[in-house]
């Protein structure tokens, strides 16, 4: 039995409302949306229904030939709240190796200073573990200390700082975490 506070869930048109809520919550706080996918504009459950399926596709490599499968969650609280979302690189391409890596997450603005952050990344290693990966790479921006923290919790060891290819102002740390097979 899962006895975490959070679970994951693929991204479906059900989740519409609590999305559209979620994204527009963290475009009001302007801080950093994360995974890649909060990125993208979602303005009507038309919009969400392209992201959904581009979601769906990049899971089974029917994405853009400059990405890898990817498989992305949102992430809810046992009482059904959407707190946030992640994604899991299948693999690394060369962008993925120099950068960001294999896992990105993050928790909306409102649900922050909960933990959270770091029962995701356990969910997401051991997600990982079951796609035998077992080395992750994971990278985020120096100034954002408690995603630093969370990572340097859930074991990751550092292994250098680069710029951030969109902001070369912007440092990114890089750092790798082990997971032991069965």
């Amino acid at each position: 039995m899962n006895d975490s506070p959070l679970y994951l869930a693929k991204p479906d048109l059900v989740h519409y409302e609590a999305y559209r809520a979620m994204r527009e919550e963290w475009l009001a706080d302007g801080s950093q949306l994360s995974p890649w996918f909060l990125n993208l504009p979602v303005n009507s459950i038309e919009d969400f229904a392209r992201l959904v399926k581009q979601l769906n596709d990049a899971q089974f490599a029917n994405a853009d030939p400059g990405y890898c499968t990817t498989t992305s969650h949102l992430v809810f609280d046992r009482a059904g709240t959407l707190v946030g979302a992640s994604s899991l690189r299948h693999y690394l391409t060369l962008e993925g190796i120099r950068y960001f890596g294999h896992i990105g997450y993050g928790i909306r603005p409102g649900q922050r200073r909960k933990g959270y952050a770091k029962e995701v990344l356990r969910l997401m290693l051991a997600e990982a573990k079951r796609m035998k990966l077992y080395r992750v790479l994971l990278g985020a921006h120096d100034t954002n200390v408690g995603s630093c923290k969370t990572i340097e919790a859930c074991g990751g060891v550092l292994e250098n700082i680069v710029p951030d290819p969109e902001d070369e102002s912007q440092l990114v740390k890089r750092y790798w975490i082990d997971i032991q097979p069965d």
